[in-house]
Formats: structure tokens, sequence, C-alpha cells
């Protein structure tokens, strides 16, 4: 059992260094964007010539607004992280646990993911909007401020450290 959710851990520790690197990026274009127009005013467009894909990419000040910590792309970045965690969990490592349990997959409960699938359901399936479950969430309740469904790096953060105090318990 020690194994696999020592290789659920370093799954998990991949996918948010992954979220970790592209949140920097996400800000670190947004520095890009105002260091160059600090200096060129006339600036009206951020480009991305991507040479590998022969393809370019145009963001406007106002599409480089959304890489802010409450932008639309840190909530994207954000949301589809948090689903994926939830997605291993659910996918691969539920599976294994029950196996080497000996027991069926949907015997295997876990308060903490029970409710991150509450998150995921609303990223994916209400375009990263919250409904009404989220209101039920009792672990994971930071995510919901008045009313406001959070999803930025905060989050991603805290969930990331209450699922490796979740392996832990899960190994011992």
């Amino acid at each position: 059992m020690k194994n696999i959710i020592e290789e659920f851990r370093n799954e998990l520790i991949n996918h948010y260094k992954a979220f970790r690197f592209s949140h920097y990026a996400l800000h670190n274009l947004g520095d890009v964007y105002k260091d160059w127009k600090s200096n060129h005013p006339e600036l009206k467009n951020f480009v991305i010539e991507d040479q590998d894909f022969n393809i370019t990419i145009r963001f406007n000040e106002a599409e480089i607004s959304e890489t802010e910590e409450e932008g639309l792309y840190q909530r994207i970045l954000a949301g589809s992280t948090i689903a994926t965690f939830y997605n291993i969990w659910e996918d691969k490592y539920r599976k294994k646990i029950a196996e080497e349990k000996g027991v069926e997959k949907n015997d295997i409960k876990n308060e903490l993911f029970y409710e991150l699938n509450k998150i995921r359901q609303a990223v994916i399936h209400n375009n990263f909007n919250k409904t009404s479950k989220l209101k039920d969430l009792e672990l994971l309740s930071f995510i919901l401020i008045e009313n406001t469904f959070k999803l930025g790096s905060s989050e991603v953060e805290k969930i990331y450290q209450l699922l490796l105090l979740e392996l832990d318990s899960l190994s011992a």
C-alpha cells in the first residue's frame, strides 16, 4: 500500500509543480507586457510567435490583465489543476487502493476527495462557476467566500497541502 501512496504522492507533486510553473509563466507574461508597455506606450498587443507550430497568438491589454491572480486565465489554470487532482484519484489510485485491499473501487470512500469532486464538477460541468453543491463543503469550504467561487493559486496551494496530509493518513 505504501508504494501506491508514494506513487500517488509523486504524481500529485508533479502536477502541482506544473501548476506553479504555469502560474509563474502567466504572471511573467503580464510583467513582460507591462515593462514593454511602459517603454513603448504605442504597444497595442503582446505577440507570442510559436515557431514549433507556426502560430502567432496576440494578447491585447484586457487579455493580459486576465493573467493576474483573479483573472480568467488564472481561474482556468487553478480549476483545471484541482480537477486533475481529483481525476488522478478517481481514475487511477482509488482503483489501485481497492485492489490492494481486496474490495470494489466504490467501497473506497474519502471525504476530502468527495468534496474535491464537487469542485471538479463545478469546474468541468458548470464552466468554472459555482454550483449549489459547493455550499455543502466542509473541509474545502474556503473555496466559497461570500458566495464567490475562489479559484486561484491560494486555493490550489491549500488543497495540495490537504491532499498531502490525506495521503499521509491513507498510508498509516
